[in-house]
């Protein structure tokens, strides 16, 4: 390396720029579908071959490019979208770097045939490594056709880090899936080695996007969102507590209809699903945002992946309550469904091939339902168990009957129950859900201000008990099951934190005061915060050079918990969003522990007491850990299993 300081040509400069635009096969599909939806096309096809390392072909019928301009569009910094800097903070358009075309042709062999709306013949380019071979005049359709063929042939280098065939569709793949979601306006075609593996409608509504792309189980899932408010607006679809996912792959957010990765907006999106679904679970999401672009800004990486809110804290918040408020109007008590092999089969292969015919089509149990006979029923005597008989002066739950009960159905094997105290659990299919304390109702006057359907039990008849761990209700054409477990948990949680919010808990004064040592630097953050114990329940005064004296501890906590959790505060002292995540985990253990167990045998009075109380919740629908309070097993799924119904 010699230390003589050169001007790099331009072929050496668009190589290396390429680097920071062109990474794989899909960040080459992603900019020039872009490019199709800024010229307003109505119609996109893509086709790759080899996971687009051979071949990648965009065609579209937007509005082409004028004969004049096509020689400029392969130039470095060369848009139609900005004239000046301050153009950025008003942004309508995908593009706006000018570097996209520059960068792929630098690095590939090019060819882009394209006509432009008010002309009447269309112009053909091919360029071999970034330089121009040939240009002419040609025949065609208003639109462009840009077919790109091996990528980094002239730096390979690059194109040894390329993964195998399979990996690149993937990623080509998941980026095709995320535009045509994003824009279910535009009628999208994707073709991987001349086979249709997505065809959307192009109708303008999402959800059949959605379906297109991920099936029947996503879309029928989802609950629609609409919300507008002084800092952004938004709409699209959320998942609801039966769907979830192990990654953030399908959580799909759109700002002002660009793609990106914001941490702020999938922040606000854990925090509204916490507890609503599993823990280490990721909601499913489609969710579009606008912003003023002057608010807004999208020019901190090449990829356009991310962007930066000029109010991000405040945008947190009103996005996480409204989120909250929304998951808390519908219904969300975990439904069982029989596994259906046909549906299946056709619904899992919709994110890889044409599904599109699915849209609208009736279930198999709809078309059959009127088909169904019952066949002869064997009588069969059951020893009779003990009976519920539920007061007749508990006025609120004037639905519930004598009916013999399950309650002495006990089971040996004591290992099968999911453990309380570490609040371990099994990897079922049913999801759950929670939410947390909306803190301004008012936010949401312009939404459905009520539940969808509001909870309550008072339509529910108590058949019994089973395994003493399970409550069984019966209503219409549907059995439940409810967790006695998770259904006193939930109470309690919801106790312990409407205390800490009115600044009400309860504190327990210790005859002999806990003296606890620290080091300089905590005990700097402890005189600095000392209000801040006083808000989670403890009497804490400094104590000496470097030690405090704690002489009251909530009267929730043992004093070995409480120790603990000072240490715990001290930690994420300075972490605001910490502190809430530390209490919240604190008060769902501290539930967890003190509610009743699994094989206790419940008595009536406190069945009765049970429902009273959990019809009180904000969330009666899961644990504060994300397990389901009650599951749904309708009367057609309980046929489905005696082949009632095939």
């Amino acid at each position: 390396m010699s230390e003589k300081i050169r001007i790099l040509d331009d072929i050496t400069i668009n190589k290396i720029a390429a680097g920071e635009v062109v990474e794989r096969p899909a960040s080459i599909v992603k900019e020039l579908v872009e490019n199709s939806i800024d010229a307003g096309a109505s119609r996109i096809t893509i086709e790759i071959e080899s996971g687009g390392k051979s071949l990648i072909k965009i065609i579209d019928n937007g509005h082409g490019i004028p004969s004049s301009e096509v020689s400029k569009c392969f130039l470095r910094h060369a848009t139609s979208k900005i004239d000046a800097v301050e153009d950025l903070f008003k942004l309508n358009t995908l593009g706006f770097r000018g570097e996209a075309l520059a960068s792929i042709s630098a690095v590939s062999k090019l060819e882009m045939t394209t006509k432009y709306k008010d002309e009447s013949i269309g112009t053909n380019i091919y360029l071999n490594g970034g330089k121009v071979v040939s240009k002419e005049a040609v025949g065609t359709n208003t639109g462009t056709i840009i077919l790109i063929k091996d990528i980094f042939f002239n730096t390979p280098a690059r194109k040894k880090f390329l993964k195998s065939d399979h990996s690149e569709t993937i990623t080509v793949s998941d980026t095709v899936n995320k535009l045509a979601i994003g824009y279910p306006n535009i009628k999208f075609k994707y073709i991987n080695n001349g086979k249709i593996m997505l065809d959307t409608p192009g109708d303008g509504i999402q959800n059949n996007a959605i379906r297109c792309v991920y099936g029947r189980e996503i879309s029928s899932n989802l609950i629609n969102i609409d919300y507008k408010c002084n800092l952004f607006s938004v709409d699209g679809f959320i998942g609801n507590n039966n769907i979830f996912r192990s990654n953030r792959n399908l959580q799909h957010i759109y700002i002002n209809g660009r793609f990106v990765k914001s941490k702020i907006i999938l922040d606000a999106i854990s925090e509204a699903y916490k507890s609503i679904i599993p823990i280490n679970k990721h909601a499913i999401c489609f969710i579009n945002i606008y912003v003023d672009p002057a608010k807004l800004d999208v020019n901190i990486h090449p990829a356009k992946l991310e962007v930066k809110f000029e109010k991000e804290r405040e945008i947190y918040i009103e996005l996480r309550e409204y989120l909250k408020a929304k998951l808390l109007k519908n219904n969300l008590i975990a439904k069982y469904e029989t596994y259906n092999d046909k549906i299946d089969l056709r619904e899992n292969k919709s994110s890889i091939s044409h599904n599109s015919s699915f849209i609208g089509e009736k279930t198999k149990s709809e078309k059959e339902h009127a088909k169904n006979k019952s066949f002869n029923e064997n009588k069969r005597e059951f020893k009779e168990l003990e009976p519920i008989n539920l007061s007749a002066n508990v006025s609120s739950f004037t639905k519930f009957e004598d009916i013999n009960s399950f309650s002495s159905v006990n089971s040996d094997n004591k290992n099968s129950y999911i453990s309380e105290d570490s609040c371990e659990y099994s990897k079922s299919k049913q999801l759950e859900i929670e939410s947390v304390k909306i803190k301004n109702n008012d936010l949401y006057k312009n939404d459905e201000e009520n539940r969808e359907t509001a909870f309550s039990l008072d339509n529910y008849k108590v058949c019994g008990t089973v395994f003493d761990t399970y409550i069984i209700l019966q209503r219409d054409d549907s059995m439940y099951l409810m967790d006695q477990h998770a259904a006193h948990e939930r109470i309690l949680f919801e106790k312990y934190m409407n205390s800490f919010r009115k600044k009400s808990i309860p504190i327990q004064i210790l005859l002999d005061p806990i003296i606890l040592e620290l080091s300089n630097v905590d005990m700097s953050l402890v005189e600095k915060n000392i209000s801040v114990f006083s808000y989670f329940g403890f009497d804490v005064e400094i104590f000496g050079l470097n030690h405090i004296l704690i002489r009251g501890v909530p009267n929730l906590f043992g004093i070995p918990q409480s120790e603990k959790f000072i240490i715990e505060i001290i930690d994420n002292i300075n972490d605001i969003s910490g502190s809430y995540d530390l209490k919240y985990d604190r008060f769902a253990t501290m539930a967890c522990k003190s509610a009743i167990k699994a094989n206790y045998r419940i008595k009536n009075i406190e069945i009765s007491a049970l429902f009273k109380q959990l019809e009180s919740c904000e969330n009666p629908y899961t644990c504060p850990h994300g397990r389901p309070i009650m599951v749904e097993l309708t009367k057609s799924e309980i046929e489905k299993m005696f082949k009632r119904i095939i």
